[in-house]
């Protein structure tokens, strides 16, 4: 691009979307299957894990029981499985779009808040008809005295303030940034979950939850913090002039080092974070 003024700011972090729009037609079906069916797939597998750890379902308490332990299960599955739509992969990306794991990944959030809130109550009220206590009592014992369940009592607390402020009507009186700061407590969530996990599996299953959650850190880590990071690197761009077009609207021109190397195409957009007041944190389409 040319150049038509000094650099106004400079090496904003940056990252190519795909190079090519998202597949239409029949690809884009088989896409959307192939995604579907493996979440699918694996929320099965976490059923069958429920299933052939549990020997018998007997009154009402083992019902209740029977169902937190199914609800955790999904909710220790689905946590991951939202963060990697997320995560910016390129194979799902180019295979579903951009936009349509987006959109998965807000109505998972909320399908996760609810799960999470059926696990609390169910497996509390469960317990309590077991032990025969109240429903306090129980939730007590359960947070101080079972294994991991401090850090999981945190993790659903910060998971249901961030479904709060995610909520439609809270979002419109945050800031972008404000949302966005908010929001990162996701991670935390999983990360304080993760033990949760492994507190309730042994053997095939304990390998299984650590396989997910530790390929889910690395795919995001390198996918959302270190190919940006070395792509900023490589590329050096920088903002060469703002030109103001009409109300509300402008155009940049950018510059920088080996364009040639992104073979950038018609249709393709590319998200940028500007080193500037208000917009590091934003990534703009």
């Amino acid at each position: 691009m040319t150049s038509v003024a000094p650099p106004r700011s400079a090496n904003p972090a940056h990252r190519a979307a795909p190079r090519r729009p998202a597949a239409a037609g029949p690809t884009a079906v088989l896409g959307l299957i192939a995604v579907l069916g493996l979440i699918a797939a694996g929320a099965l597998g976490v059923v069958f894990l429920w299933w052939t750890n549990t020997t018998a379902v007997i009154g009402a308490a083992g019902r209740l029981t029977g169902a937190g332990r199914i609800t955790g299960l999904l909710a220790g599955y689905a946590a991951p499985v939202l963060l990697l739509l997320v995560a910016r992969l390129p194979a799902l990306e180019r295979g579903v779009g951009a936009d349509r794991p987006a959109r998965w990944h807000a109505f998972g959030g909320r399908w996760l808040v609810a799960v999470v809130t059926a696990h609390v109550l169910t497996i509390v009220w469960g317990y309590a008809l077991t032990d025969g206590r109240g429903l306090l009592t129980e939730g007590v014992e359960i947070t101080f005295h079972f294994p991991e369940m401090l850090r999981a009592t945190v993790a659903t607390l910060l998971m249901l303030g961030t479904g709060v402020v995610s909520a439609r009507a809270a979002r419109r009186r945050l800031s972008y940034e404000g949302w966005y700061y908010l929001h990162l407590a996701t991670y935390l969530v999983v990360a304080l979950a993760f033990g949760h996990q492994l507190a309730i599996g042994d053997g095939p299953a304990r390998v299984a939850w650590y396989a997910l959650y530790l390929l889910t850190a690395a795919l995001v880590g390198w996918y959302r913090l270190v190919r940006p990071w070395l792509c900023d690197r490589r590329h050096r761009l920088t903002v060469t002039e703002v030109r103001p077009e009409s109300p509300g609207v402008v155009s940049l021109f950018l510059r920088g080092q080996r364009l040639d190397e992104l073979r950038a195409e018609p249709g393709q957009f590319f998200r940028l974070q500007f080193d500037a007041p208000g917009l590091r944190w934003a990534a703009n389409p």
